[in-house]
Order: structure tokens, then sequence, then C-alpha cells
């Protein structure tokens, strides 16, 4: 086979592979609530559709083995935080790009409800423990290998709970673990909807 030949079938093996690719290629708003989608930097669940954004969520671990930090439960001081805000949204925006990741507000309330913790505006950021309520149903995953963290913590330092951060089983429980413990991170953020991304066929 000529040079020429080779070259005019690597084209259209390409155009092919691309052609299979646009097939499930739709806007992220089209995707229902429990929708999955597809990303070079894995798949996503849809937790829900606003009127021009979208909350999502990693189906699996994005990260293990990670503290929350040596000795503070205060989620905007954590070297989680840094770990969000730093490595997995520079990676978020390479995939996503940066201007369609929404900035988002958490409320970091105890599971107990005090709120000496304040609120916080961010990209990316492990569930709330209020949000790892609303969408518990969406979340389970019982291939998933480990617990992972909220941003909640469980209660204050004056209570006795210095220590200790709401955590999330696989299949959805919901429990608390000292913050120098290794668990999983699952990332949670809003899109913009008018993107294009892979939905996942349901099966």
């Amino acid at each position: 086979m000529s040079k020429s030949n080779v070259l005019e079938l690597a084209k259209k093996l390409v155009a092919a592979i691309e052609k299979e690719d646009q097939k499930n290629k739709v806007m992220l708003k089209d995707i229902p609530v429990g929708g999955k989608f597809d990303t070079g930097i894995g798949r996503f669940i849809v937790l829900e559709q606003k009127e021009d954004s979208t909350v999502v969520i990693t189906e699996g671990l994005y990260r293990e083995d990670v503290k929350f930090d040596d000795d503070c439960t205060d989620y905007k001081k954590s070297s989680l935080r840094e770990l969000c805000e730093g490595e997995i949204l520079n990676e978020f925006s390479d995939e996503f790009g940066e201007e369609n990741i929404c900035t988002n507000e958490a409320g970091l309330v105890t599971v107990d409800g005090q709120e000496v913790f304040g609120k916080l505006l961010t990209k990316v950021r492990p569930l709330t423990f209020d949000e790892a309520r609303e969408c518990n149903d969406l979340l389970v995953n019982k291939d998933i290998p480990d617990w992972y963290w909220t941003c909640t913590p469980w209660s204050t330092k004056e209570r006795g709970w210095g220590y200790s951060v709401a955590v999330v089983s696989p299949s959805g429980s919901i429990c608390y673990d000292d913050c120098s413990y290794s668990r999983g991170v699952r990332p949670f953020c809003i899109l913009k909807s008018n993107i294009f991304v892979s939905k996942v066929e349901e099966e």
C-alpha cells in the first residue's frame, strides 16, 4: 500500500472515530437528574438542573487516601481545600474550561446546626452534609472502595468534637471520622449547562 493510500485510510479512520464520538454528544442541560456523562477525567453524575447551570459530582472517587487536615475541621483552613482548589480545580479547568465552572456557595454549618464556620465561595469542593442528605439516592455507588469526605464539621471543639468531620459511605450512609484519617475525595461542582458532553446511555 502506498504512503498516500495509508494517509487516506488514516484520515477516514479518524473521521469515523470523530463521527462515532459525536453521536453521544449532547448539551449538559439535556441530561436528566441521575444521568451520567463521560469526560477525559472520569464519569460524572447530574445531581440537579438549574436555569443555566448543572450540579454534578464524580461517579467515583477522584482521589484516594487523602487527609481532611492534620488537626483542623474548618474546611476553609484545611489541606483538603488546598487540594480541591489547587490540583483538582486545575484538572477540572483543563477539561471543562475554567469559564464554564461556576462559583458556588457552601454553608459550613455543623451537623448539629452550629454556624461558627460561616460560608465559603468556591468552584470545586466536597459535598456538604446537607447536600449529601438531599442527593443521597444519587450518590450510592457500592463500587467505591472507601468512605469520602464532606466539607462539614460534625460539631465543634467546645462540644467535644474538635477533630470530627462528616463522611459518606459507598452505600450512602453518613457518619463521622477523624480529620487526620485518610479517606476519598469525590468533587462536586456546578457547570454551565450549555457545554457539550458525552452522555452515557442507559444500559
